[in-house]
Formats: C-alpha cells, structure tokens, sequence
C-alpha cells in the first residue's frame, strides 16, 4: 500500500499556506529597514503571482489593523459588555 503524505497545506486555507507565511517571514524579518523591506518585497514579487502577493501584504499589515481596531470604538464597547458577562 502506498503510503499517502499530507502536508498541512492542504488543511489550510491558501492565505496560510507555507508559502505564503515564508514570504511574510522573510519581509517580517527586516521590518524595521525600509529600504531592505522594500527590496525583499520586489524580490518576492518576483516570484508569487499577484493574489499570493495581495495576501502576503495584506498579512504584513494586520499587526497595523489590529491596533487600530482595538482603538474603535465598536471594540470598547465589546470590551465593556464583555467584562459584565463574566
């Protein structure tokens, strides 16, 4: 019987596939040097098709979401609302 190998690839949605996180990373790794950041972006650009590339930008910039929804006030309320509930 042949044996069948499963990567977690395929129980992942395409956003998170181990592609496109090595992408993230490798832009990741230099965030504080833009010109280095700017470079590593053309050089992945290069290489993934334009939907990986919209998913690897839009991971990059969820640290910048994230903390302007926390700032929102929808997200105060939930927050309120939350600490009665408990």
């Amino acid at each position: 019987m042949k044996e069948i190998k499963r990567t977690v690839d395929d129980h992942l949605p395409k956003w998170l596939s181990s592609k496109i996180l090595s992408a993230v990373d490798f832009i990741w790794r230099v965030k504080s040097d833009d010109e280095e950041t700017q470079r590593r972006i053309s050089v992945v650009a290069k290489v993934l098709d334009g939907e990986q590339m919209t998913w690897v930008m839009m991971l990059l910039t969820l640290p910048k979401l994230n903390t302007i929804i926390m700032r929102g006030e929808e997200f105060k309320d939930f927050a309120e609302k939350r600490k009665t509930i408990h």
